[in-house]
Order: structure tokens, then C-alpha cells, then sequence
């Protein structure tokens, strides 16, 4: 049950004290002169108090000590002129715990006037969850915007590169055949130092395409776990001559290493089985992240043999899913051939605020990685359309 000092002992009956107690959110109710009158039995929880232990204290004891002289300015101030303050207006708040700890909150404000005196009753909401799924979205944020600076310049070198390529050398070459034209009909002085223009344009052609090289074969690659993965479908689409679609979706980055430690070889599996038996020419790989970790790889080959559904390769992978308490799944995939997934909980990265509404409303827009007929995949932005 709630606790109440006499002060407030004579106002309600025990149905309204006991309704304030069952809000979710943890109700405290202070005097004028900040003196806490009302702790609901929530409140007392959240802060880490006994029954009745907060009564009477002054309600800067809530809040960490740096803040606790200039809140009684703020407090003397709020009394003058009181009005309703809701939550979610801007004000990151934090509070402290009878142990020390300080941990996020938001806090709404209401004058309560009652025998002629004033009161404000505060409820407050433990943010932590909520400000911890907002840093890893940032962070996955951030990471979207590091591979879009990466898909940028890789654009930026396949364009360079493809100029070259297409306009500047052709234009040295034929400058080229049409100077060797010349040499037949010009004089013998001449005729020297026209050869050596040639041998100059042959020179600066060989060094444009070892330019051009350097280009297409120094694309930055993404780190982390991403890079591990694109570098496992590289190889196998560069080994078994398939053409790998790579689709990134959710933050990838919170994967924990557990997990992680399993997809790469998983992948690597589910990759050389397509290889080997599939004979595709097209394979879509997506990982995605919300509530679980789920990892497909769907190809547009003849399907899958009985003697490889039943082989040590398969069970291996589910052997891996079921340590993680997942599963793992082959089935016909909508577009032909054959379909593998993989999927393993994910610990909370989304989930609801404590009134039930959800902490993340938004998602970003995935990272593709398409395959760009060499084995290799090309960056790019948007979803796979294989």
C-alpha cells in the first residue's frame, strides 16, 4: 500500500488512495516547503525505499546532489506560479536511488490544492530502457551513414573509373593509331620524335589503366561484422560464379559477439551449399534485425537434393541455431530455388515504454550490397530486388 503522512489524512477515502497507487507510474506527493507527503508504492520501488521510508524527507533527496540547491530555486519558483506539466515536453531528467545510482526519468508536474493548501504530485517514469534503445539507434544511425559515405565514394570511383576507361583512353588510342598513320608520310626528322610521342601515349595509357584498377579494387570496405560478411559472400560468389545480392536491415551493429561468432560460419555453409549443388546464378543473402537475428540465403537454382537435406553441413547449422535457442529452416522460396533461414533471439533492442506505446516508431532504410556480375558485391542503397 501507498504511504501518506497526516497531512493528507484527512482528504480521500481509501478507494482514491488506493487508485493513485496503481498507477504504473511512480507517484510522489510534496508540501509547499517540499517535505514528500505521498509515496505510491511504485515510487518507493523505483527509488529503491521501504514502506514509508521517503515521508517527511525533502523531495530533493530524489535527485542527485549536484542538483538538489538549485532545485529548490526551481521549486520555490514552480510554487509562485504552478501549472500542469505533462511528460514528454524536452526535459531529460535524472533521479537518484537510495544506493546512489542516478538513472533517466521523466517527470510531470500538477498543483493539487487541498484544505487550503498546495501540494505537487510528480509522476515519474523510469526511462532507462527507452534512452538505452534510442543510443543504439544512433548508433546504427551513424553506422547507415558510414556505409552511405562508403557507397558514395565507391560510385564516385566506379564513375571515375568507367570516364577513363570509356572516353580518355579511347581518345589517347586513336590519337595514337592516327599518329602512326602519319609516320609514312612525313619526313625522317620527323619521324623520330613522332615515335617517341607514340611511345609516350603508350606509356600514359598503361598508366591510366593501372589507375583504373587501383580504382575498381580499392573500394573501403565495412567493418565490423558487416565487412566480415561481405567479405564470406565475395568469396563464394567469386569461387562458385554466382552473382550475391548482400542486404543489411536493422542495427546490426548490437548483434552481440555470441551471435555473431555463428553467423559468419553459418553463412559460409549456407553459401558453399548453393555452390556446390544449387547451380544458380543468382543468390540473395539478407540479415535482419528487430526482435530476433535472421539470416536467409535464397538462390534461383534446380533445389536442393534429399542426400544434401539430410547431409552433416544442414544439421550443423541447425545444431548452431539450437544452441542459440533458435531455429533453422530450408524451404522453396517464393522466386524459385531454394530457400535457407536462420533465425536466433535478439535481446530487446525495440520494445514498449512503460505506458505500452513503442520506444522506436521509425526505421532506416536498409543497406544493400548488389552484386555487380563479377562475384563481388557493389554497394549501393535500397532493397534487393533479386
Amino acid at each position: 500500500m501507498a504511504a501518506r503522512s497526516d497531512a493528507l489524512a484527512p482528504f480521500g477515502d481509501e478507494l482514491s488512495w488506493t487508485l493513485l497507487d496503481a498507477t504504473p507510474d511512480g507517484i510522489v506527493i510534496a508540501g509547499s516547503d517540499g517535505s514528500i507527503e505521498f509515496t505510491s508504492t511504485h515510487a518507493e520501488e523505483m527509488m529503491g525505499y521501504g514502506h514509508g521510508e521517503l515521508l517527511g524527507q525533502p523531495i530533493e533527496v530524489l535527485l542527485p546532489e549536484a542538483l538538489r540547491k538549485m532545485h529548490v530555486q526551481h521549486r520555490d519558483r514552480y510554487h509562485a506560479h504552478p501549472v500542469n506539466r505533462p511528460m514528454g515536453v524536452g526535459l531529460l531528467l535524472r533521479a537518484r536511488r537510495r544506493d546512489g545510482s542516478e538513472f533517466p526519468v521523466e517527470i510531470s508536474l500538477s498543483p493539487l490544492t487541498l484544505g487550503g493548501r498546495m501540494f505537487v504530485v510528480a509522476a515519474m517514469r523510469d526511462v532507462t530502457r527507452r534512452v538505452e534503445n534510442e543510443a543504439r539507434l544512433e548508433r546504427s544511425r551513424e553506422a547507415l551513414n558510414e556505409a552511405e559515405r562508403i557507397m558514395a565514394i565507391a560510385d564516385d570511383r566506379d564513375r571515375i573509373a568507367r570516364d577513363l576507361h570509356d572516353t580518355v583512353i579511347q581518345r589517347l588510342f586513336g590519337a595514337g593509331l592516327a599518329l602512326q598513320a602519319t609516320l609514312q608520310i612525313v619526313p625522317e626528322a620527323a619521324r623520330t620524335r613522332l615515335e617517341g610521342t607514340i611511345d609516350d601515349l603508350d606509356d600514359t595509357i598503361r598508366e591510366l589503366r593501372a589507375a583504373i584498377f587501383s580504382l575498381q579494387g580499392s573500394t573501403p570496405a565495412l567493418s565490423g561484422l558487416q565487412g566480415r560478411l561481405v567479405e564470406v559472400t565475395t568469396e563464394a560468389g567469386q569461387r562458385h560464379g554466382f552473382e550475391p545480392r548482400l542486404q543489411f536491415d536493422g542495427p546490426i551493429d548490437s548483434i552481440p559477439d555470441d551471435v555473431a561468432d555463428h553467423l559468419v560460419p553459418v553463412l559460409r555453409e549456407a553459401l558453399s551449399n548453393v555452390g556446390r549443388h544449387a547451380a544458380a546464378s543468382r543468390v540473395r543473402v539478407t540479415l535482419l534485425v528487430d526482435d530476433s537475428v535472421r539470416l536467409s540465403v535464397a538462390d534461383d537454382g534446380v533445389g536442393m537434393p534429399s542426400q544434401v537435406a539430410g547431409g552433416r553441413g544442414l544439421a550443423n547449422l541447425a545444431g548452431r541455431a539450437e544452441q542459440l535457442g533458435g531455429t533453422m529452416e530450408i524451404g522453396v522460396d517464393a522466386r524459385g530455388g531454394t530457400r535457407m533461414t536462420w533465425q536466433v533471439p535478439m535481446p530487446m533492442l525495440v520494445g514498449d515504454d512503460d505506458d505500452g506505446t513503442p520506444v522506436v516508431e521509425e526505421s532506416s532504410s536498409p543497406v544493400c550490397l548488389d552484386g555487380d556480375g563479377s562475384g563481388g558485391p557493389r554497394t549501393q542503397r535500397g532493397a534487393s530486388n533479386a
